[in-house]
């Protein structure tokens, strides 16, 4: 016979971990989902009351647990940061005293996809960073309009010689 005593103790486990569960996703407030392709420059939003974050900030890649920025004091700090994001990453510094605490990330590769999480201190905003391959796009160098454009100015050319 099961002891009393353990199944009220597993469903107050399981309560617990459900409240855990439930206060996570109310204090992240959004989870947004970005869309880019490589190459691209995405903008990872995060707004936070200055006030209740004191200024300080950290954005994190949650898959590879990698430091992407920190902000502390209202100023970027890229002493942790993970190689990966040397030089890509940028703050809107003008901002941060609104509350504006987003990131701007260039450059991005296929192994820029993943969660993205900023916490003041406890995790405020998600972003999923989807990146895809560079779609090749017809453009100015694209042979058939080249080819037809050299036609149109010999064929030009032609008409202006013979009936100049």
């Amino acid at each position: 016979m099961p002891n009393p005593n353990l199944r009220t103790i597993s469903k107050r486990c399981i309560l617990f971990l459900l409240i855990q569960l439930l206060i996570y996703n109310v204090l992240v407030q959004n989870n947004e989902i970005r869309t880019a392709e490589e190459g691209d420059t995405v903008i990872l939003p995060c707004s936070v009351d200055p006030t209740a974050a004191g200024g300080d900030v950290f954005w994190r890649n949650e898959e590879e647990h990698q430091v992407v920025v920190d902000i502390i004091m209202g100023k970027e700090d890229f002493n942790d940061q993970s190689p990966k994001y040397r030089g890509r990453v940028k703050t809107f510094t003008t901002e941060i005293a609104e509350g504006n605490f987003s990131i701007l990330l260039s450059n991005v590769t296929l192994s820029d996809s993943g969660i993205y999480t900023c916490y003041a201190p406890k995790p405020v905003q998600r972003v999923e960073l989807s990146v895809t391959e560079k779609k090749i796009r017809p453009g100015n160098g694209d042979v058939r309009s080249s080819a037809s454009s050299m036609f149109l100015l010999g064929f030009s050319l032609l008409y202006s010689l013979a009936f100049s």
